[in-house]
């Protein structure tokens, strides 16, 4: 068993033959770990892009890969290839979060002719993971963790690394993983690509439900509890949708307390997201949607 970080850094153009911006790679990097952590093999490319001769200042301010640098690199397909070769077959890939997946199968698609990663089977997320082991050990993180903010609560030196450089980061990656690994709970997370559902849950795009008759709104749940009294409180206007989310006022029958409802309703691949929210009743402008 070995362990594969990968890491991708992609430039923000535009694609004129579908119309829309693409986020395209432009380098790879990636360490392979055996199975007992240690460092046995590293990847770097390179790659020149199809969509522009001009890097974005973003991006070059960012990594900086200039761009001489990146037009003597090599086609995507190429790269992919080369990186697919490296890999080989037993290996479970991890990335810091999903979005290099997302960029991944886009650039596949789009330069490669190909529907899947070709080079990944099994795959976790390792932000995810690290975040979960730093939570265990009492550290209080609402939001995603970013890499170099990682590293500091482990007491990781950054000092000669070169962050937002594909390889570097993956060698960062590396070491966070040596530091907060656990075997059972990292195998835990491992997502099997090859169900034949994987890239459609990947790439799907979940969104706010705004018609209040869609069979996806459970009306049931359109309702709120009263904060003194934990008693149900009474609607007493139709419903609005604004700033996406149903919202209308409440009043409670037993203490008097009236506020505003707010519910959101977002469709995720295979279940609604509901959340409830309350604040002060206010004078506000509205349009009824009667439910």
């Amino acid at each position: 068993m070995e362990y594969i970080i990968l890491d991708t850094e992609w430039n923000n153009s535009f694609f004129k033959l579908h119309g829309k911006n693409v986020n395209e790679i432009i380098e790879i990097g990636a360490v392979k770990l055996d199975g007992n952590l240690n460092l046995i093999s590293q990847f770097k490319s390179v790659i020149c892009s199809q969509l522009t001769d001009k890097l974005s200042k973003r991006f070059s301010d960012l990594t900086n890969i200039t761009n001489e640098e990146m037009s003597e690199g090599i086609p995507f397909e190429i790269a992919l290839q080369q990186y697919s070769d490296w890999v080989g077959d037993d290996a479970i890939t991890l990335t810091w979060s999903d979005s290099d997946l997302y960029v991944l199968i886009e650039n596949c698609r789009l330069f490669a002719d190909c529907e899947t990663i070709p080079c990944i089977s099994n795959y976790i997320d390792l932000q995810k993971f690290v975040q979960n082991e730093l939570t265990l050990h009492g550290h209080k993180i609402k939001l995603q963790i970013s890499l170099s903010n990682a590293a500091a609560m482990l007491e990781l030196s950054t000092e000669g690394i070169e962050l937002h450089r594909a390889i570097d980061d993956s060698r960062l990656s590396a070491e966070i993983l040596q530091k907060t690994f656990n075997k059972e709970r990292l195998h835990s997370l491992i997502v099997d690509t090859l169900k034949p559902d994987f890239y459609e849950r990947l790439t799907y795009k979940p969104y706010i439900i705004s018609d209040i008759e869609s069979p996806l709104i459970d009306k049931s749940k359109m309702h709120f509890l009263c904060e003194n009294c934990n008693r149900i409180a009474e609607r007493t206007t139709p419903w609005d949708f604004k700033y996406n989310n149903f919202r209308a006022e409440f009043r409670c029958k037993k203490c008097g307390l009236s506020f505003i409802g707010k519910i959101f309703y977002k469709k995720m691949y295979d279940y609604v997201s509901v959340k409830h929210y309350k604040s002060p009743k206010i004078n506000h402008e509205r349009s009824s949607i009667q439910s």
